[in-house]
């Protein structure tokens, strides 16, 4: 006999209409269903006239608990469904531990595509999406905080990062030490009907501040500026006249290294200054 199958299930994180006509399939056709909160899930499926299952409590405080109730299901071939209460099942959600662990033990994981709340707050940002980490819920205690924004004030992409309402105008203190001329874009009840977007600079954002602190929040935090080289140098000149037997194309490699210019540039100096 088969096991089944756990399927991570995506449900609106606003607007009900957003939910996929493939979840709501799965959602039909599944004997369990393992949300954060029973009651949500139950109000979801009536929405959209689905005989209630079973509903299995599944939240991160008894994640842990539930693997073994989970696993004795799925052993005896029927399927699953995982839903959090809103977005998308392990992203900043319960589900991510069970994974690990249906993974270890061979079990199949099919995880459906639909809502979550940092892609759209990414794509009306304003900022390069051409690359990007998302952060999740900065870190509670303050050494593992402070870590994680020393590494968003350098890194060269934007940062996501999610906030509740309760926490909001702290954790923008918490950053500003750490980037406070730095864009940013604060965007609130994603695709709920008062969706907004807040943009600016976090320093004058926080001098002025005027954020509407009702809902849910993303922070996407634009990337660090590539820092203005000096280049070239008297240094780098230096380097040139002494390194006469060395080639070209080997000199311009070791300068574009120690002063994090391209190669190219590099090379074109070298040349510049051996003619």
């Amino acid at each position: 006999m088969r096991a089944g199958v756990i399927y991570l299930v995506p449900v609106p994180i606003g607007n009900l209409g957003d939910i996929t006509l493939r979840a709501l399939d799965t959602l039909k056709q599944v004997s369990l269903i393992a949300c954060e909160d029973t009651r949500k899930t139950a109000f979801l499926l009536s929405q959209y006239e689905i005989s209630i299952p079973k509903l299995l409590s599944f939240h991160k405080f008894n994640e842990r608990s539930r693997e073994k109730v989970i696993f004795e299901h799925l052993d005896k071939g029927e399927d699953i469904a995982v839903v959090s209460d809103a977005g998308s099942p392990a992203i900043s959600d319960p589900a991510q531990l069970l994974v690990a662990e249906a993974v270890k033990h061979q079990y199949t994981v099919q995880a459906l595509p639909g809502a979550t709340a940092f892609v759209p707050a990414l794509s009306i940002s304003g900022f390069s999406t051409s690359a990007f980490q998302f952060i999740g819920f900065l870190p509670a205690k303050n050494k593992a905080r402070e870590a994680i924004l020393t590494q968003i004030a350098h890194y060269p992409f934007p940062s996501i990062v999610y906030e509740s309402v309760h926490h909001l105008k702290a954790s923008l203190e918490d950053m500003l030490p750490f980037f406070p001329r730095r864009r940013i874009a604060i965007a609130r009840e994603i695709s709920k009907l008062h969706e907004e977007c807040v943009r600016g600079i976090l320093e004058d954002l926080l001098a002025n501040y005027d954020i509407t602190e009702k809902g849910e929040f993303v922070i996407v935090i634009d990337g660090a500026e590539e820092p203005q080289i000096d280049f070239p140098n008297e240094e780098a000149i230096r380097l040139v006249a002494e390194a006469k037997g060395k080639k070209s194309r080997e000199l311009a490699a070791d300068l574009a290294q120690r002063f994090g210019v391209s190669k190219n540039r590099a090379y074109a100096f070298v040349l510049e200054q051996r003619r």
